[in-house]
């Protein structure tokens, strides 16, 4: 029991309050029961003796005679008894009967001296009055003290009954609360409505509350990207493994080809004597691996880029017709023709020489991949409300396996992965980091009459 009353507000209160009605209550009977009689004999007694002074100063303007009818009246009004002695005799008004058994009886008397009018005889005024009232007053008072005390034991039970519920409930859900914060919760509101201290705190909860839950959001917004960038980088450093894995798979081909084409021609071997055959063929290995260098460079450069300060704004239009006239000598040898429609001319933030290189690819790769006498579409189309750039090249088709890989470093939909048909396999993912590193979305697709790169223009 105690243990339950230690754990428990409500109890405490509950007996706190209990306890403090009942002394209170018991203090004050026993208060009233002590000063009630006394006040009352001290009240009927000041009372007794303010009337027998009137009553005297009315006397002693009346005969004798009159005065001893005045005198019966006044005892009768005042339960009283009188006695009016002179050297002569002496006369009694009332009387005041005791019991030899009722030992709670105090008389109180008032003397005083009257000379009636017309008269020389100085009479001695003796008033008396019982004070029983006040002693029954006591002993009332003392036999309901067992109901009295029943009452206050009932009302201060229920008093304290009420106050523990008022006072603790409140507490109650506030401490209900804050166990729910100690586990992040705070999908509640303290919704008690007051301006004491109690309401001041669950206003102070609520508002604690609703910056913990923003700050947890924060923290949690800020661990999602932090996860997201963790995982971008490790991406990247997995994309960049394989990219110079794949590289070195692309530089050991031709540079094998090259020291076995140089240790024949130096050693003399067969055909390799006549070096004005076999020279060229050196050369042109090593132009295609200075290339391939030098595009390695150009993604290395264009990856670790900053793009703040390199921005500048240009003319779709003009950007589009410089791309082409780089492609234009390409096209014209595969007799292939380059269609233009833009429509309205739009200005683009962009890095020039990036931008420029990017869709130098796409277009060249649209003329490279297409077969002669085809044709190349370049257009602003409207999708979902947004402007895309269409470069449409007709007469050929990627197979769909191939689609999602088509921007993977030096890979080709060409499984023979010729240089006269594939090129580096470079081109494509060099427009990936470009267009990545400018935030712009893209892709590839097959259509009805070829293959689409499309394009979503930022304004």
């Amino acid at each position: 029991m105690r243990r339950k009353i230690k754990n428990s507000l409500s109890l405490k209160v509950f007996l706190w309050v209990f306890s403090a009605l009942i002394i209170c209550s018991t203090l004050i009977y026993g208060i009233v029961l002590t000063v009630l009689p006394r006040q009352y004999q001290f009240t009927s007694n000041k009372q007794l003796y303010s009337n027998t002074q009137i009553l005297v100063s009315r006397l002693q303007d009346m005969s004798y005679e009159d005065a001893v009818n005045e005198i019966y009246n006044f005892c009768i009004e005042n339960n009283s008894a009188a006695k009016l002695r002179s050297d002569k005799e002496t006369v009694s008004f009332g009387a005041i009967k005791t019991s030899p058994a009722n030992t709670n009886v105090t008389v109180s008397s008032i003397t005083t001296f009257i000379t009636f009018a017309h008269s020389e005889t100085k009479y001695t005024f003796v008033v008396s009055s019982l004070s029983q009232t006040a002693d029954l007053i006591v002993i009332l008072m003392f036999r309901f003290l067992p109901a009295v005390l029943f009452i206050i034991i009932l009302l201060s039970a229920f008093s304290a009954f009420i106050c523990s519920r008022v006072i603790v409930s409140p507490i109650a859900k506030i401490s209900q609360i804050s166990k729910r914060m100690t586990s992040v919760d705070t999908t509640w509101k303290c919704d008690i409505k007051s301006n004491d201290e109690i309401g001041v705190l669950a206003s102070s909860l609520n508002t604690m509350a609703g910056r913990l839950q923003e700050t947890i959001e924060e923290l949690t917004n800020a661990n999602s990207r932090l996860t997201d960038d963790m995982e971008k980088t490790k991406a990247l450093e997995e994309q960049r493994r394989n990219f110079f894995a794949a590289v070195s798979h692309e530089l050991k081909t031709p540079l094998t080809i090259l020291k076995g084409q140089l240790e024949n021609m130096i050693w003399g071997y067969g055909d390799y004597r006549n070096h004005d055959k076999y020279l060229p063929e050196a050369l042109k290995s090593t132009e295609d691996i200075e290339h391939l260098v030098k595009e390695i460079i150009a993604i290395s450069k264009t990856e670790s880029m900053d793009l703040q300060g390199t921005l500048q704004e240009i003319s779709l239009k003009q950007s589009i017709h410089d791309a082409v006239q780089t492609i234009l000598p390409l096209a014209q040898n595969k007799d292939i023709e380059i269609h233009q429609k833009i429509g309205k001319d739009r200005v683009l933030s962009v890095n020039a020489g990036l931008w420029h290189k990017a869709l130098s690819n796409i277009i060249g790769n649209a003329v490279g991949h297409s077969p002669g006498g085809e044709a190349v579409f370049i257009s602003m189309q409207s999708w979902e409300s947004r402007y895309v750039l269409v470069i449409e090249n007709t007469g050929t088709a990627i197979p769909k396996e191939d689609l999602p890989q088509l921007f993977t470093p030096f890979y080709r939909a060409d499984k023979s992965r010729s240089k006269a048909t594939g090129g580096s396999g470079l081109g494509l993912y060099i427009v990936k980091t470009i267009l990545d590193l400018h935030g712009m979305a893209y892709g590839i697709k097959n259509t009805d009459r070829g293959v689409a790169f499309f394009l979503y223009i930022n304004e």
